[in-house]
């Protein structure tokens, strides 16, 4: 990295980096923005004239440039997949539902400058997508016992391996977290127990799974009115959910398994076609093919970017919808340190951003208009913490994973 001193001329600056544009605007400087005074004045302009010129203190303001050169540069050369045990490095990992990933990223873009000039520091941060994880960075989790191991704020979403037995013994019931969620939470959560009775997670939003018919090819043109419909020999391979390369859906499997058993499982496993993206169900529905499954569980973000509506419905089985919990874990140890970041994900701006993109908050100033964006109904299903807390949840899922697939293959799945 060649670092920025003030001798180098605004020009050679921004050419080199052009990202650190952001930083010169938040400080006074947006004329930079234009691309002719850049051209005509830029390479001119020295850097310690420039500051100068509106009263900036040159050595904070030259480390902030270094630091968020040194930020783009670890960034771009760590991904997690990769190399997951540079976590540590990190003051906030996101791994984020599909759908969240993009509102979040714009809002914590614009938060995380605002935070960086305030704070005089650069934000270690890196957002992704969940789904890229589900069977690399969580088998990494695993395998962790030291809580150094871990960045001061992990975001994540799914029954993950924060929620398996090795994790609970090794951090969970050390009580290394605290719970940063306002109580009482949104009436929609407080009313089926979301928050986590050991004060350990902080519950900032849900992905909610719906099922989505198109109403044309549903033989005799009826609905399930329930989850459990979905179990009935008539629907076999008429089902689509999310899954890849033969792995499928926690969020899914272990509801059902809470409300069905194992049979259950056995028998969702004959009625699921095949297992894709959520994009992927939203292209195939919008194909307009009548040879394409009838029903799909997805999340109401998706759901809700089919284009033509006219020709499905957005089913909210009696069950309810199911809750996929966005969850957060904060270190006890820096709170205090990290308490402007914990602030903003839990706040209400945060929270309407949520709500507009169908993950509804737990902000219990925000309206997540749940009985409009469902149909006018908001029952919603959540597993529960006596079930999470009480059960080894990895070995679980191994079960449910070896028993559905087993199944899957010999009803006529296909992958």
């Amino acid at each position: 990295m060649k670092a920025i001193d003030e001798t180098m001329s605004i020009y050679q600056i921004l050419s080199e980096y052009p990202y650190l544009l952001k930083i010169f605007k938040q400080h006074g400087m947006e004329k930079f923005e234009n691309k002719e005074v850049l051209e005509k004045l830029g390479p001119l302009l020295k850097l310690k004239t420039a500051l100068s010129m509106v009263s900036l203190n040159k050595d904070s303001f030259i480390k902030l440039l270094n630091q968020a050169i040194l930020d783009n540069e670890t960034k771009r050369d760590f991904t997690l997949a990769d190399s997951p045990e540079r976590q540590k490095e990190l003051t906030l990992l996101a791994l984020l539902p599909c759908g969240m990933k993009m509102p979040f990223n714009r809002a914590f873009d614009n938060f995380s400058t605002e935070y960086s000039r305030q704070m005089n520091n650069v934000l270690h941060s890196l957002v992704e997508g969940n789904v890229n994880h589900e069977l690399s960075y969580y088998a990494y989790i695993d395998l962790i016992t030291s809580i150094d191991e871990l960045p001061d704020i992990i975001v994540s979403s799914d029954i993950n391996s924060f929620y398996h037995k090795s994790f609970q013994e090794n951090f969970l019931n050390k009580e290394y977290f605290i719970n940063l969620a306002p109580a009482p939470m949104n009436i929609d959560f407080e009313s089926i127990g979301f928050a986590d009775p050991r004060s350990q997670f902080t519950m900032i939003s849900a992905n909610l799974l719906v099922l989505v018919t198109i109403d044309e090819l549903m033989k005799d043109n009826t609905r399930p009115e329930s989850w459990e419909d979905l179990l009935k020999d008539e629907h076999r391979n008429k089902v689509v959910m999310r899954g890849q390369d033969g792995f499928f859906c926690n969020g899914v499997l272990l509801p059902f398994y809470r409300l069905y058993g194992m049979e259950g499982i056995k028998k969702l496993a004959s009625s699921v076609y095949t297992g894709i993206h959520p994009s992927e169900m939203v292209k195939m529905i919008d194909s307009k093919k009548d040879d394409v499954p009838p029903m799909y569980i997805m999340p109401l973000f998706f759901a809700k970017k089919i284009q033509d509506k006219s020709r499905i419905t957005i089913n909210i089985p009696s069950e309810g919808t199911i809750v996929s919990p966005v969850q957060m874990l904060v270190k006890k140890s820096a709170v205090e340190r990290v308490k402007e970041i914990t602030d903003f994900i839990c706040g209400k701006e945060f929270g309407e951003i949520s709500a507009r993109a169908f993950f509804p908050t737990t902000n219990p100033e925000v309206n997540n208009n749940l009985e409009s964006n469902l149909g006018g109904r908001n029952s919603l299903y959540w597993l529960g913490w006596d079930f999470l807390m009480n059960t080894d949840i990895g070995k679980l899922k191994n079960e449910i994973e070896e028993i559905f697939n087993k199944q899957f293959y010999e009803t006529g799945g296909v992958v």
